[in-house]
């Protein structure tokens, strides 16, 4: 009954260490997307569609919210 039983670990992995240069994934290079999602140098109609779609998605947000307080308002009478 004294003998200990090892748990398993999920997040027990050894880290892979590469020899790449953290400044190859910056965003100075290019490696990563802006603020919008937007990489430098994209073409104009890139930028509008991602804009487009962040409006969009904020629109279909507000609305949402305002039919499910509408819902509960009239729910709760």
């Amino acid at each position: 009954m004294s003998e200990k039983i090892p748990l398993p670990v999920l997040n027990n992995r050894p880290e892979k260490r590469t020899n790449q240069n953290v400044s190859c994934n910056s965003c100075g290079t290019g490696g990563c997307r802006g603020g919008f999602g937007i990489k430098q140098g994209s073409e104009k109609e890139e930028v509008f569609r991602v804009i487009f779609l962040y409006v969009a998605m904020g629109i279909i947000m507000f609305l949402a919210a305002y039919g499910i307080m509408k819902l509960l308002t009239l729910i709760s009478g």
